[in-house]
């Protein structure tokens, strides 16, 4: 692996291998609503089956406190480790869910058909499908991608917005 070498011109950053580009559309509190503006750097990421960020909207985190407005383009930073597990949670999560509703129902009732085993099946994934979003919920701001640059800044801003 090449940035285990040391080999400056070779070196990998671990930045650039989940970024995206992304133009402001409003800020609200601490997050910022973005919009995709470069599609192509995500045909070549690793985690593109985990992420839903191409060609929609998402919030990031300022965490920088750069000198964003409504209309700049900026760099996002999307940890790799977080989209992951992200995706874990809103896919295998259910499904886990699904198998123990599932066995749990063949076993607390085992004269019972595959049909209401199915039922709890079903019941478990819906369970599922609320923890991932319960938790989803309390980990929004920890789990936003992270505005790392401002690649091109807005040149039309009101005087309101700057000061």
């Amino acid at each position: 692996r090449a940035w285990d070498e040391g080999k400056p011109q070779e070196k990998l950053h671990k930045e650039e291998i989940m970024t995206e580009k992304a133009r402001v559309m409003f800020m609200d509190k601490e997050l910022v609503h973005l919009a995709c503006i470069d599609e192509g750097s995500c045909a070549s990421c690793s985690g593109k089956h985990f992420c839903n960020v191409t060609g929609k909207t998402f919030t990031a985190v300022n965490k920088q406190h750069l000198d964003i407005h409504t209309g700049d383009d900026v760099e996002v930073f999307l940890p790799p480790g977080k989209t992951i597990f992200s995706g874990f949670m809103v896919m295998m999560v259910p499904l886990i869910f699904f198998i123990i509703g599932f066995m749990l129902t063949r076993y607390a009732a085992p004269q019972s058909g595959e049909g209401l085993q199915a039922l709890g099946g079903f019941l478990g994934l819906a369970f599922g499908f609320l923890t991932a979003y319960v938790f989803g919920l309390s980990q929004k701001k920890k789990n936003q991608p992270l505005i790392t640059t401002i690649l091109k800044q807005r040149k039309d801003v009101p005087q309101a917005e700057k000061g």
